[in-house]
């Protein structure tokens, strides 16, 4: 009986969670980063169509078990009294510039990477190096001028729904249930407006299934895994913190044991090398240049850092924070693509073009 105590769901929960985003990420080719350039060359389609049926999905099914309790989103970093707001906004926006110099998000590199990406794996041990030392090492001091330089304090937490229900004299469960369709219903209008263009449909598809993962993540660690003799705080997927953390695992394994994150990262890489396994695309792959190497590293490094500083990278702060509704995981999300959009405007020389523009007319 030992096997099937609360632990063992936690792990078997978070391996199968994390099996199935890196196969589907991987078929689907899933990513944040090519969803900004598509809104930034102002032809949103199948990327774009995924991503916002991932975050309705994960709102919907998140702010289910939370309205009928079966999960305590309360205590998930994301709903915090103490709100980071610079910290969350520069982090953010650190990691959706070091997201287009990688050309990929730490998820994306961690699906790459079983597939053979030699520059993904330079990536993923880049940001999780980054990562851990931003959390217990020597970037924690710059993390903690940052946080200290803006920080919002509420009564109770950054949650919208008990935000705006305080505002307006509402009860907050009737209130977020509110925002729940809200968000759902404007999604569904945007996916009706991406409806005829290429790939959309199979971009809903894919975007729907990842996003029933992490209302699934929140299950498994807020119920299923949950042990009441050592209560821990529900989360959901992330990649960011976790990758420091796997990375300290492999080199202390006798020492240290694997726990939810962990799992998940060991499951999106096995998921991702079945799927390349089973469709032949194992490929090395490496880089062309020095440069190239110095800009991924680079990039990592922004990620990793500011993945920390946002509390979560396009997937923990993007769809595992935003589907908790809190406040502070909005500002990292817009930070990461406001940051993503001025990189690719960067990369690809549009922001010195238009200034150009202006100036000779």
């Amino acid at each position: 009986m030992d096997a099937f105590e609360p632990k063992f769901f936690l792990i078997a929960g978070a391996l199968v969670v994390g099996f199935a985003f890196g196969a589907v990420s991987r078929i689907s080719g899933f990513c944040m980063r090519s969803a900004v350039i598509e809104v930034a060359e102002r032809r949103p389609a199948r990327q774009t169509a995924a991503w916002v049926t991932a975050l309705i999905v994960a709102i919907a099914g998140t702010q289910a078990l939370a309205t009928f309790e079966i999960v305590d989103l309360s205590t998930s970093i994301y709903l915090s009294n103490e709100m980071f707001w610079i910290s969350l906004a520069v982090g953010g926006f650190l990691f959706g510039l070091g997201m287009i110099l990688t050309r990929g998000c730490g998820g994306r590199h961690l699906v790459l990477a079983a597939g053979g990406n030699l520059r993904s794996w330079i990536v993923v041990t880049v940001l999780g190096l980054t990562a851990y030392a931003t959390l217990r090492g020597i970037l924690a001091i710059p993390r903690t001028w940052v946080e200290s330089a803006g920080t919002v304090e509420f009564s109770e937490s950054q949650s919208l729904p008990a935000l705006l229900a305080a505002g307006v004299g509402l009860d907050a469960g009737m209130v977020a249930l509110a925002l729940t369709v809200l968000c759902v219903l404007t999604g569904l209008f945007v996916l009706l407006r991406l409806a005829r263009r290429a790939g959309s449909f199979i971009g809903m598809i894919a975007g729907g299934t990842i996003g029933l993962l992490f209302p699934a993540a929140w299950l498994v660690t807020g119920f299923l895994g949950f042990d009441e003799f050592d209560p821990t705080r529900a989360e959901s997927v992330t990649f960011t913190a976790p990758m420091g953390e796997a990375i300290q695992y492999l080199l202390t394994y006798t020492g240290a044991s694997a726990d939810f994150g962990i799992s998940v990262i060991g499951g999106t890489l096995a998921g991702a090398f079945a799927v390349a396994l089973l469709t032949g695309t194992l490929k090395a792959e490496g880089y062309e240049t020095p440069g190239q190497l110095a800009r991924y590293v680079l990039g990592g490094a922004m990620m990793g850092f500011g993945g920390v500083l946002a509390l979560g990278c396009t997937i923990g702060a993007g769809l595992s924070g935003v589907s908790t509704l809190s406040l502070g995981s909005v500002i990292a999300l817009v930070s990461i693509v406001a940051g993503g959009a001025v990189g690719y405007r960067l990369r690809t020389g549009s922001i010195a073009t238009g200034a150009a523009e202006t100036v000779a007319a």
